[in-house]
């Protein structure tokens, strides 16, 4: 398994946009929190996700950019890896 930071920009979009979006990637397996290692929960920044999944960054690419088009039309994605991950976050 691979974790994998994934971040979607919707052009256009408004915040009911926004909420569609977080609720097709939360059912697909994509979170908007991040667990350290002393089981203190964090919110990522706005729409940034992280997953854990046994696929490939071309197939995780794959995979949303269907969710973010059936959400908009217009939207750029950045989906990374993370072999090592470090962050600043408010708590949840």
């Amino acid at each position: 398994m691979s974790r994998y930071i994934v971040r979607v920009e919707l052009r256009g979009a408004d915040s009911e946009d926004y909420e569609r979006l977080h609720e097709k990637m939360e059912a697909r397996g994509y979170s908007r929190d991040i667990q350290d290692f002393d089981g203190t929960v964090f919110r990522l920044p706005t729409a940034e996700y992280t997953t854990l999944k046994n696929s490939t960054v071309d197939n995780i690419r794959e995979e949303v950019k269907g969710i973010a088009g059936s959400v908009r039309p217009n939207y750029y994605l950045l989906i990374t890896e993370a072999a090592d991950i470090s962050w600043w976050l408010a708590k949840k």
